[in-house]
């Protein structure tokens, strides 16, 4: 009986951290979709010229990847955490705690970042960290942080 109080506890415990939890999608830009289209064309045409079918399906196929990555990227907020996720994929998440975040401002950097957009965000965390975002709803995404940790500065217009 102890032992599946026990675990019941646990399981109360675990849903009572995690009950929190908002995803925000990337926001994609369109010139940024053009840039890379015009930069992967002048990669790939030339094999479809000269009828080199392996290696345009190859370029063709990391293009395609190039942009699964760009419209799967996603921010999720928890009762305690930022985590950024680059893909579906383990490999590409990164976890912040919330309450290391210091500030956030608008960016337009073309830095590579977690973010298919040129309108941007950039959260400073922990002493010299940094990530650049974009999410669709910026205004309520930094409201939601900040509501979680009162003592992040925006540093822009409201």
């Amino acid at each position: 009986m102890f032992f599946l109080q026990n675990n019941l506890f646990i399981f109360a415990a675990y849903y009572k951290s995690h009950k929190m939890k908002t995803i925000y999608r990337t926001k994609v830009s369109i010139t940024l979709i053009i840039l890379i289209s015009i930069v992967m064309a002048g990669t790939i045409l030339p094999f479809a010229l000269k009828s080199l079918w392996i290696p345009f399906t190859t370029a063709l196929l990391f293009y395609l990847f190039i942009h699964y990555l760009l419209f799967t990227i996603e921010y999720e907020i928890t009762d305690s955490q930022l985590i950024v996720r680059e893909s579906k994929t383990k490999w590409g998440t990164i976890v912040i705690d919330i309450s290391t975040i210091k500030s956030i401002e608008p960016t337009h950097t073309i830095i590579s970042a977690p973010a298919s957009s040129f309108d941007r965000l950039r959260i400073c965390h922990n002493k010299y960290d940094e990530i650049i975002v974009s999410p669709r709803q910026k205004e309520e995404f930094i409201r939601q942080l900040q509501a979680i940790n009162p003592d992040i500065v925006f540093k822009g217009k409201e």
